[in-house]
């Protein structure tokens, strides 16, 4: 195997870990913003202990909005942990595997693009929040969608010269 490849392998196990632990402490946050959603809606003072000029809607909707984010970002963590995972047991980032699951993360990042100002207004509206609560649309996120899908393009191509380098050998 060459430096390079032990290198990439390497890498990818620590990354692949490293968004498992992510993973983890996304979870934890969501665990804890549904428990202050619960907080607030068992006893509506407990805003106002901390912060005077806070309205329990802003706050509800504040842990709307994170819980939705989270949910996306648990889906994308999982798949970029299979990722790294994937190209550290399988020695190659090109199988058809890893386009596959790169495929599903660009989906998912337009998938936030969209879904996190809908909720962020919906979220708002639904607590009477203002729209000062609101998330903006984020063009960024999709330029990441359309990159992360240009290299499942690339790595695609690469799968096929692998098969045909490992039929020739």
């Amino acid at each position: 195997m060459s430096e390079t490849l032990n290198r990439l392998n390497k890498i990818s196990k620590y990354i692949g870990l490293g968004s498992k632990v992510l993973f983890v402490l996304l979870a934890i946050a969501i665990v804890f913003a549904f428990a202050v959603i619960v907080a607030v809606t068992l006893d509506p003072d407990l805003v106002g202990l901390f912060e005077p000029t806070v309205k329990n809607g802003q706050v509800l909707a504040t842990c709307v909005t994170t819980i939705c984010a989270g949910a996306l970002g648990l889906i994308v963590l999982y798949y970029i942990s299979r990722l790294f995972m994937n190209i550290y047991k399988n020695n190659t980032p090109f199988t058809d595997e890893n386009v596959k699951t790169l495929e599903i993360i660009a989906i998912m990042a337009i998938v936030c693009a969209i879904a996190m100002p809908a909720a962020s207004a919906l979220s708002a509206y639904a607590f009477d929040a203002g729209y000062d609560q609101v998330i903006g649309f984020n063009a960024f996120t999709l330029f990441v969608a359309f990159l992360v899908y240009f290299l499942s393009l690339i790595f695609k191509y690469g799968a096929v010269l692998q098969k045909e380098s490992d039929e020739t050998l």
